[in-house]
Protein backbone atom coordinates (compact mmCIF):
# COMPACT_ATOMS: atom_id res chain seq x y z
CA UNK A 1 0.00 0.00 0.00
CA UNK A 2 1.31 3.32 -1.10
CA UNK A 3 2.01 6.13 1.38
CA UNK A 4 -0.79 8.72 -0.06
CA UNK A 5 -3.28 5.76 0.71
CA UNK A 6 -2.31 4.80 4.38
CA UNK A 7 -2.29 8.37 4.94
CA UNK A 8 -5.88 9.37 3.39
CA UNK A 9 -7.15 5.94 5.43
CA UNK A 10 -5.96 7.58 8.46
CA UNK A 11 -7.21 10.80 7.77
CA UNK A 12 -10.88 9.58 7.00
CA UNK A 13 -10.59 7.57 10.38
CA UNK A 14 -9.17 11.15 12.10
CA UNK A 15 -12.41 12.93 9.94
CA UNK A 16 -14.67 10.58 12.04
CA UNK A 17 -12.83 11.03 15.49
CA UNK A 18 -11.17 7.25 15.54
CA UNK A 19 -8.60 8.10 16.82
CA UNK A 20 -6.55 4.99 18.12
CA UNK A 21 -7.65 3.34 15.03
CA UNK A 22 -5.72 5.71 13.02
CA UNK A 23 -2.97 5.59 15.14
CA UNK A 24 -2.86 1.72 15.02
CA UNK A 25 -2.89 1.99 11.26
CA UNK A 26 -0.19 4.29 11.34
CA UNK A 27 1.96 2.04 13.66
CA UNK A 28 1.72 -1.04 11.85
CA UNK A 29 3.51 1.08 8.60
CA UNK A 30 6.47 2.95 11.17
CA UNK A 31 9.68 0.66 9.88
CA UNK A 32 8.59 1.24 6.46
CA UNK A 33 7.67 4.92 6.01
CA UNK A 34 9.77 6.39 8.88
CA UNK A 35 11.80 8.18 6.55
CA UNK A 36 9.11 10.17 5.34
CA UNK A 37 8.56 13.31 6.47
CA UNK A 38 4.47 13.78 5.86
CA UNK A 39 4.30 10.03 7.49
CA UNK A 40 6.20 11.38 10.37
CA UNK A 41 4.21 14.63 11.02
CA UNK A 42 0.80 12.77 10.84
CA UNK A 43 1.56 9.68 13.48
CA UNK A 44 3.24 12.20 15.69
CA UNK A 45 0.38 14.83 15.83
CA UNK A 46 -2.00 11.70 16.10
CA UNK A 47 0.29 10.86 19.32
CA UNK A 48 0.03 14.42 20.76
CA UNK A 49 -3.71 13.96 20.30
CA UNK A 50 -3.67 10.64 22.21
CA UNK A 51 -1.53 11.97 24.58
CA UNK A 52 1.33 9.72 23.89
CA UNK A 53 3.61 12.08 24.55
CA UNK A 54 6.92 10.35 25.15
CA UNK A 55 6.00 8.38 21.47
CA UNK A 56 5.00 12.00 19.92
CA UNK A 57 8.73 13.08 21.13
CA UNK A 58 10.41 10.31 19.00
CA UNK A 59 8.21 11.26 16.04
CA UNK A 60 8.88 14.93 16.03
CA UNK A 61 12.91 13.86 16.62
CA UNK A 62 12.77 11.37 13.80
CA UNK A 63 10.91 14.26 11.81
CA UNK A 64 13.78 16.74 12.00
CA UNK A 65 16.45 14.39 11.39
CA UNK A 66 14.35 13.90 7.61
CA UNK A 67 13.22 17.15 7.25
CA UNK A 68 15.90 19.97 9.20
CA UNK A 69 13.82 22.46 8.08
CA UNK A 70 10.33 21.38 9.88
CA UNK A 71 9.47 24.52 11.57
CA UNK A 72 6.26 22.35 12.91
CA UNK A 73 8.77 19.77 14.15
CA UNK A 74 10.92 22.20 16.08
CA UNK A 75 7.83 24.02 17.38
CA UNK A 76 6.32 21.01 19.03
CA UNK A 77 9.91 20.15 20.61
CA UNK A 78 10.29 23.06 22.15
CA UNK A 79 6.52 22.77 23.57
CA UNK A 80 7.76 18.95 24.73
CA UNK A 81 11.24 19.75 26.30
CA UNK A 82 10.72 23.33 27.88
CA UNK A 83 9.35 21.00 31.28
CA UNK A 84 11.19 17.82 30.29
CA UNK A 85 15.05 18.55 29.39
CA UNK A 86 16.65 21.99 29.32
CA UNK A 87 19.47 21.03 27.11
CA UNK A 88 17.39 19.59 24.26
CA UNK A 89 14.71 23.31 24.52
CA UNK A 90 18.12 24.96 24.25
CA UNK A 91 19.04 23.53 21.70
CA UNK A 92 16.12 23.01 19.58
CA UNK A 93 15.18 26.92 20.16
CA UNK A 94 18.77 28.02 18.85
CA UNK A 95 18.08 25.58 16.04
CA UNK A 96 14.27 27.49 15.51
CA UNK A 97 16.30 30.39 14.99
CA UNK A 98 18.61 29.71 12.80
CA UNK A 99 15.76 28.05 10.24
CA UNK A 100 13.92 31.97 11.01
CA UNK A 101 17.63 33.50 10.07
CA UNK A 102 18.21 34.52 13.35
CA UNK A 103 21.94 32.76 13.65
CA UNK A 104 22.81 35.70 16.13
CA UNK A 105 20.55 35.02 18.58
CA UNK A 106 21.22 31.16 18.75
CA UNK A 107 24.22 31.67 20.17
CA UNK A 108 23.09 32.66 23.79
CA UNK A 109 21.01 29.60 23.88
CA UNK A 110 23.83 27.15 22.62
CA UNK A 111 25.63 29.01 25.84
CA UNK A 112 22.37 28.07 27.89
CA UNK A 113 22.58 24.16 26.32
CA UNK A 114 25.84 24.01 27.74
CA UNK A 115 25.42 25.16 30.97
CA UNK A 116 22.06 23.26 31.43
CA UNK A 117 24.25 19.56 30.69
CA UNK A 118 27.42 17.79 32.38
CA UNK A 119 27.11 14.94 29.44
CA UNK A 120 30.25 15.32 28.03
CA UNK A 121 28.85 13.86 24.60
CA UNK A 122 25.93 16.67 24.81
CA UNK A 123 29.10 19.20 25.86
CA UNK A 124 30.80 18.69 22.76
CA UNK A 125 27.39 18.23 20.37
CA UNK A 126 26.71 22.12 21.81
CA UNK A 127 29.85 23.54 21.45
CA UNK A 128 30.78 22.37 17.99
CA UNK A 129 26.83 23.85 16.93
CA UNK A 130 28.05 27.33 18.63
CA UNK A 131 31.31 27.22 16.96
CA UNK A 132 29.58 26.46 13.56
CA UNK A 133 27.41 29.66 14.20
CA UNK A 134 30.20 32.05 15.41
CA UNK A 135 31.75 31.17 11.90
CA UNK A 136 28.47 31.73 10.31
CA UNK A 137 28.62 35.00 11.72
CA UNK A 138 32.27 36.31 11.26
CA UNK A 139 33.50 35.53 14.65
CA UNK A 140 36.32 33.54 13.77
CA UNK A 141 38.45 33.74 16.91
CA UNK A 142 35.40 32.66 18.85
CA UNK A 143 34.98 29.89 16.67
CA UNK A 144 38.37 28.70 17.11
CA UNK A 145 37.84 28.92 21.11
CA UNK A 146 35.52 26.70 20.95
CA UNK A 147 36.98 24.16 18.21
CA UNK A 148 40.13 24.19 20.77
CA UNK A 149 37.63 23.22 23.97
CA UNK A 150 36.19 20.59 22.10
CA UNK A 151 39.48 18.74 21.12
CA UNK A 152 40.17 19.30 25.37
CA UNK A 153 37.28 16.96 25.70
CA UNK A 154 37.83 14.40 22.41
CA UNK A 155 40.76 14.39 19.77
CA UNK A 156 39.01 14.74 16.47
CA UNK A 157 40.91 14.73 13.23
CA UNK A 158 38.24 16.72 11.81
CA UNK A 159 38.81 20.00 14.46
CA UNK A 160 42.44 19.92 13.58
CA UNK A 161 41.69 20.13 9.81
CA UNK A 162 38.87 23.03 10.59
CA UNK A 163 41.71 25.11 13.38
CA UNK A 164 44.13 24.94 10.67
CA UNK A 165 41.41 26.72 7.49
CA UNK A 166 40.29 29.24 10.04
CA UNK A 167 43.77 30.30 10.90
CA UNK A 168 45.05 30.34 6.85
CA UNK A 169 41.21 32.22 6.87
CA UNK A 170 43.05 34.68 9.28
CA UNK A 171 46.25 34.53 7.51
CA UNK A 172 47.85 33.16 10.95
CA UNK A 173 50.09 30.57 9.38
CA UNK A 174 52.38 30.20 11.91
CA UNK A 175 49.06 29.05 14.53
CA UNK A 176 47.60 26.58 11.26
CA UNK A 177 51.62 25.24 11.46
CA UNK A 178 51.11 24.50 15.13
CA UNK A 179 48.00 23.08 15.44
CA UNK A 180 48.53 20.78 12.36
CA UNK A 181 51.71 19.86 14.31
CA UNK A 182 49.36 18.73 17.61
CA UNK A 183 47.49 16.98 15.28
CA UNK A 184 49.99 14.69 13.30
CA UNK A 185 51.32 13.98 17.07
CA UNK A 186 47.52 12.65 17.75
CA UNK A 187 46.89 10.62 14.34
CA UNK A 188 50.54 10.19 13.46
CA UNK A 189 48.87 7.45 10.88
CA UNK A 190 46.52 10.07 9.02
CA UNK A 191 48.02 10.97 5.62
CA UNK A 192 45.70 14.30 4.79
CA UNK A 193 47.26 15.68 8.07
CA UNK A 194 50.74 15.17 7.23
CA UNK A 195 50.29 16.46 3.69
CA UNK A 196 48.70 19.57 4.78
CA UNK A 197 51.17 20.31 7.28
CA UNK A 198 53.94 19.65 4.51
CA UNK A 199 51.91 22.07 2.05
CA UNK A 200 52.31 24.65 4.90
CA UNK A 201 56.08 23.93 5.54
CA UNK A 202 56.05 24.66 1.66
CA UNK A 203 54.86 27.94 1.90
CA UNK A 204 56.87 29.24 4.43
CA UNK A 205 60.29 28.27 3.06
CA UNK A 206 60.96 25.23 4.77
CA UNK A 207 61.25 22.33 2.75
CA UNK A 208 63.48 19.85 5.15
CA UNK A 209 60.67 19.98 7.43
CA UNK A 210 58.17 19.69 4.79
CA UNK A 211 59.93 16.49 3.41
CA UNK A 212 59.81 15.08 6.93
CA UNK A 213 55.92 15.07 6.75
CA UNK A 214 55.39 14.45 2.59
CA UNK A 215 53.98 11.07 2.48
CA UNK A 216 53.03 11.07 -1.09
CA UNK A 217 55.25 11.39 -4.29
CA UNK A 218 53.84 14.07 -5.32
CA UNK A 219 54.57 16.60 -2.22
CA UNK A 220 58.07 15.33 -2.04
CA UNK A 221 58.64 15.68 -5.56
CA UNK A 222 57.21 19.74 -5.13
CA UNK A 223 59.09 19.86 -2.32
CA UNK A 224 62.25 19.01 -3.86
CA UNK A 225 62.00 21.62 -6.56
CA UNK A 226 61.12 24.15 -4.34
CA UNK A 227 64.27 23.77 -2.67
CA UNK A 228 66.57 23.78 -5.95
CA UNK A 229 66.95 20.01 -5.90
CA UNK A 230 65.92 18.89 -9.29
CA UNK A 231 68.13 15.85 -9.56
CA UNK A 232 66.51 14.32 -6.85
CA UNK A 233 62.89 15.52 -7.89
CA UNK A 234 63.66 14.25 -11.63
CA UNK A 235 64.63 10.77 -10.65
CA UNK A 236 61.23 11.01 -8.56
CA UNK A 237 59.27 12.03 -11.28
CA UNK A 238 60.62 9.29 -13.50
CA UNK A 239 59.39 6.67 -11.38
CA UNK A 240 55.74 7.48 -11.52
CA UNK A 241 53.58 5.95 -13.41
CA UNK A 242 50.85 8.61 -14.07
CA UNK A 243 51.26 9.86 -17.62
CA UNK A 244 47.28 10.50 -17.73
CA UNK A 245 47.76 12.62 -14.28
CA UNK A 246 48.01 16.35 -14.81
CA UNK A 247 49.75 17.14 -11.49
CA UNK A 248 52.42 14.68 -13.73
CA UNK A 249 52.84 17.45 -16.29
CA UNK A 250 52.57 20.19 -13.71
CA UNK A 251 55.28 19.07 -11.75
CA UNK A 252 57.27 18.16 -15.09
CA UNK A 253 56.59 21.95 -16.32
CA UNK A 254 58.68 23.13 -12.67
CA UNK A 255 61.41 21.34 -13.59
CA UNK A 256 61.80 22.05 -16.67
CA UNK A 257 61.05 25.86 -15.44
CA UNK A 258 63.80 25.51 -13.03
CA UNK A 259 66.02 24.48 -15.75
CA UNK A 260 64.69 26.84 -18.25
CA UNK A 261 64.47 25.10 -20.93
CA UNK A 262 61.20 26.69 -21.98
CA UNK A 263 59.99 24.71 -24.61
CA UNK A 264 59.63 21.92 -22.98
CA UNK A 265 58.26 23.14 -19.94
CA UNK A 266 55.85 24.78 -22.20
CA UNK A 267 55.42 21.67 -23.71
CA UNK A 268 54.38 19.77 -20.25
CA UNK A 269 52.08 22.63 -19.36
CA UNK A 270 49.90 22.23 -22.92
CA UNK A 271 49.57 18.38 -21.93
CA UNK A 272 48.13 19.65 -18.58
CA UNK A 273 46.07 21.99 -20.00
CA UNK A 274 44.91 18.59 -22.32
CA UNK A 275 43.99 17.11 -18.76
CA UNK A 276 42.49 19.83 -17.07
CA UNK A 277 42.18 22.73 -19.14
CA UNK A 278 39.90 24.66 -16.32
CA UNK A 279 43.15 24.92 -14.12
CA UNK A 280 44.35 28.24 -12.93
CA UNK A 281 47.59 26.77 -12.50
CA UNK A 282 47.79 26.00 -15.94
CA UNK A 283 47.84 29.57 -16.65
CA UNK A 284 49.71 30.98 -13.96
CA UNK A 285 52.31 28.81 -15.10
CA UNK A 286 52.37 30.00 -18.77
CA UNK A 287 52.47 33.56 -17.11
CA UNK A 288 55.50 32.87 -15.49
CA UNK A 289 57.14 31.34 -18.23
CA UNK A 290 56.35 34.68 -20.59
CA UNK A 291 57.73 36.60 -17.47
CA UNK A 292 61.23 34.90 -17.88
CA UNK A 293 61.56 35.17 -21.40
CA UNK A 294 60.54 39.26 -20.99
CA UNK A 295 57.16 39.03 -22.50
CA UNK A 296 54.75 41.10 -20.35
CA UNK A 297 51.65 41.44 -22.64
CA UNK A 298 52.01 37.70 -22.38
CA UNK A 299 52.69 37.10 -18.44
CA UNK A 300 49.37 39.84 -18.22
CA UNK A 301 47.48 37.98 -20.27
CA UNK A 302 48.12 34.97 -19.22
CA UNK A 303 47.52 36.07 -15.65
CA UNK A 304 44.01 37.19 -16.38
CA UNK A 305 43.19 33.72 -17.66
CA UNK A 306 44.15 32.34 -14.45
CA UNK A 307 41.60 34.77 -12.54
CA UNK A 308 39.42 34.34 -14.44
CA UNK A 309 39.37 30.21 -13.77
CA UNK A 310 39.37 31.79 -10.02
CA UNK A 311 36.11 33.43 -11.26
CA UNK A 312 37.76 36.27 -9.91
CA UNK A 313 36.34 39.17 -12.56
CA UNK A 314 37.82 42.57 -11.20
CA UNK A 315 41.65 40.94 -10.91
CA UNK A 316 41.09 39.30 -14.69
CA UNK A 317 39.93 42.43 -15.95
CA UNK A 318 42.62 44.27 -14.12
CA UNK A 319 45.29 42.12 -15.60
CA UNK A 320 43.93 42.34 -19.50
CA UNK A 321 43.76 45.55 -19.32
CA UNK A 322 47.22 45.88 -18.77
CA UNK A 323 48.18 43.69 -21.00
CA UNK A 324 46.25 45.81 -23.60
CA UNK A 325 47.64 48.70 -22.94
CA UNK A 326 51.33 46.83 -23.73
CA UNK A 327 50.13 45.74 -27.04
CA UNK A 328 47.11 47.38 -28.07
CA UNK A 329 46.40 45.80 -31.21
CA UNK A 330 46.74 42.31 -29.86
CA UNK A 331 42.94 40.56 -30.27
CA UNK A 332 43.69 37.75 -27.66
CA UNK A 333 43.13 40.02 -24.55
CA UNK A 334 40.08 42.62 -26.35
CA UNK A 335 38.70 39.33 -26.83
CA UNK A 336 38.60 38.60 -22.80
CA UNK A 337 37.71 42.17 -22.12
CA UNK A 338 34.60 41.74 -23.78
CA UNK A 339 33.86 38.06 -22.14
CA UNK A 340 34.15 39.83 -18.56
CA UNK A 341 32.02 42.91 -19.90
CA UNK A 342 29.10 41.15 -21.46
CA UNK A 343 29.23 39.13 -17.85
CA UNK A 344 29.12 42.52 -16.19
CA UNK A 345 26.53 44.29 -18.20
CA UNK A 346 29.09 47.05 -19.06
CA UNK A 347 27.79 48.41 -22.96
CA UNK A 348 29.98 51.29 -22.46
CA UNK A 349 33.33 49.42 -22.41
CA UNK A 350 31.84 46.36 -24.94
CA UNK A 351 31.10 49.16 -27.00
CA UNK A 352 34.71 50.36 -27.12
CA UNK A 353 36.18 47.21 -27.12
CA UNK A 354 33.79 45.62 -30.04
CA UNK A 355 34.79 48.48 -31.83
CA UNK A 356 38.41 48.03 -31.29
CA UNK A 357 38.24 43.90 -32.42
CA UNK A 358 36.35 44.93 -35.32
CA UNK A 359 39.68 47.05 -36.48
CA UNK A 360 41.86 43.97 -35.97
CA UNK A 361 38.99 41.28 -37.22
CA UNK A 362 36.68 42.93 -39.45
CA UNK A 363 34.91 39.67 -39.98
CA UNK A 364 34.77 38.97 -36.06
CA UNK A 365 30.41 37.68 -35.55
CA UNK A 366 30.85 38.16 -32.22
CA UNK A 367 31.77 42.31 -32.48
CA UNK A 368 29.12 42.61 -35.41
CA UNK A 369 26.37 41.10 -33.35
CA UNK A 370 27.72 42.72 -29.96
CA UNK A 371 27.84 46.08 -31.60
CA UNK A 372 24.37 45.81 -33.61
CA UNK A 373 22.99 44.82 -30.49
CA UNK A 374 24.10 47.89 -28.46
CA UNK A 375 22.97 50.51 -31.04
CA UNK A 376 19.61 48.53 -31.42
CA UNK A 377 19.18 49.43 -27.75
CA UNK A 378 20.24 53.04 -27.88
CA UNK A 379 17.18 53.39 -30.67
CA UNK A 380 20.14 54.22 -33.60
CA UNK A 381 18.72 51.05 -35.70
CA UNK A 382 20.10 52.31 -39.01
CA UNK A 383 23.74 51.74 -37.64
CA UNK A 384 22.49 48.31 -35.97
CA UNK A 385 21.24 47.16 -39.59
CA UNK A 386 24.58 47.88 -41.00
CA UNK A 387 26.00 45.46 -38.45
CA UNK A 388 23.54 43.14 -38.89
CA UNK A 389 23.88 42.98 -42.63
CA UNK A 390 27.90 42.44 -42.50
CA UNK A 391 26.74 40.00 -40.17
CA UNK A 392 24.47 37.85 -42.71
CA UNK A 393 27.08 38.15 -45.38
CA UNK A 394 29.34 36.59 -43.76
CA UNK A 395 27.14 34.01 -41.35
CA UNK A 396 23.12 33.35 -41.45
CA UNK A 397 22.97 30.82 -38.79
CA UNK A 398 22.33 32.78 -36.01
CA UNK A 399 18.64 33.46 -36.19
CA UNK A 400 18.51 35.77 -33.25
CA UNK A 401 19.92 38.22 -36.06
CA UNK A 402 16.84 37.94 -37.83
CA UNK A 403 14.81 38.63 -35.11
CA UNK A 404 16.49 41.70 -34.33
CA UNK A 405 16.92 42.88 -37.63
CA UNK A 406 13.27 42.47 -37.84
CA UNK A 407 12.35 44.66 -34.95
CA UNK A 408 14.73 47.18 -36.49
CA UNK A 409 13.23 47.46 -40.04
CA UNK A 410 9.81 47.56 -38.28
CA UNK A 411 10.91 50.16 -36.17
CA UNK A 412 11.89 51.76 -39.26
CA UNK A 413 8.61 51.50 -40.97
CA UNK A 414 10.30 49.36 -43.43
CA UNK A 415 7.71 46.84 -43.27
CA UNK A 416 8.25 44.74 -46.12
CA UNK A 417 11.80 43.91 -44.96
CA UNK A 418 10.71 43.51 -41.30
CA UNK A 419 8.67 41.05 -42.18
CA UNK A 420 10.91 39.55 -44.15
CA UNK A 421 13.87 39.35 -41.40
CA UNK A 422 11.06 37.39 -39.40
CA UNK A 423 9.92 34.83 -41.68
CA UNK A 424 14.00 33.91 -42.38
CA UNK A 425 13.79 34.00 -38.36
CA UNK A 426 10.88 31.57 -37.93
CA UNK A 427 12.58 29.35 -40.51
CA UNK A 428 15.43 28.91 -39.16
CA UNK A 429 13.86 28.11 -35.54
CA UNK A 430 10.54 27.03 -35.94
CA UNK A 431 10.63 25.61 -31.98
CA UNK A 432 11.41 28.79 -30.48
CA UNK A 433 9.73 30.20 -27.85
CA UNK A 434 8.97 33.06 -29.52
CA UNK A 435 7.27 31.24 -32.71
CA UNK A 436 3.35 32.71 -31.72
CA UNK A 437 4.82 36.09 -30.84
CA UNK A 438 6.79 36.81 -34.38
CA UNK A 439 4.00 35.33 -36.27
CA UNK A 440 1.47 37.09 -34.66
CA UNK A 441 3.40 40.18 -35.95
CA UNK A 442 4.07 38.71 -39.64
CA UNK A 443 -0.12 38.01 -39.74
CA UNK A 444 -0.46 41.97 -38.56
CA UNK A 445 2.07 42.97 -41.16
CA UNK A 446 0.69 41.67 -43.82
CA UNK A 447 -2.72 43.13 -44.44
CA UNK A 448 -0.91 46.97 -43.52
CA UNK A 449 1.62 46.97 -46.68
CA UNK A 450 -1.88 47.39 -48.40
CA UNK A 451 -3.44 49.54 -46.19
CA UNK A 452 0.02 52.13 -46.42
CA UNK A 453 -0.52 52.24 -50.37
CA UNK A 454 -3.80 53.21 -49.88
CA UNK A 455 -3.55 55.85 -47.65
CA UNK A 456 -0.80 56.88 -50.03
CA UNK A 457 -2.28 57.03 -52.35
CA UNK A 458 -5.25 58.54 -50.71
CA UNK A 459 -3.12 61.64 -49.68
CA UNK A 460 -1.86 62.59 -53.39
CA UNK A 461 -5.55 62.32 -54.31
CA UNK A 462 -6.74 64.57 -52.03
CA UNK A 463 -3.51 67.20 -53.19
CA UNK A 464 -4.95 67.32 -56.31
CA UNK A 465 -8.72 68.03 -56.01
CA UNK A 466 -7.73 70.37 -53.44
CA UNK A 467 -5.20 71.80 -56.64
CA UNK A 468 -8.13 71.57 -58.95
CA UNK A 469 -10.57 72.95 -56.08
CA UNK A 470 -8.45 76.50 -56.12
Amino acid sequence: MSTNSILAQAQMLTDQEQYEKAYELLLKSYENLKTEAEFLEKIAMLAKTLEKHDEAATYWEELVKVDPNSMVGYSELLDIYLNTNKYKYYLTRAKYKILNQKVTQSIDDYKKALSSTTEEEEIINARFLLAKSYEFTGKIQNAIDEYYRIIEHKDDMAIYYKLADLYIEMNDIYSAINILDRGVKAFPQVIELNEYLAKLYMKEGQFEKALEYAKTDYTKIKAYLMKGDNDTAFKLLNNLDLKNNGNYYALMAEYYFNKKEWEKCKENINKFRELEPQNPLVYQMLALVHEENNDIYGYHYYMGRCYSYKHDYELAQAEYLHAHRIEPDRAEAIKEIIKINETTGDSTSLMEFYEKLIRQEPDNLTALKGLGDIYANMYEFKIALEYYNKFTKISDNNYEVYKQMGFCYEKLKDISRAKECYEKYLAKAPLSPDTEKIKEKINKMTPSLGSVDSEMEEGFIDKIMKLFGK
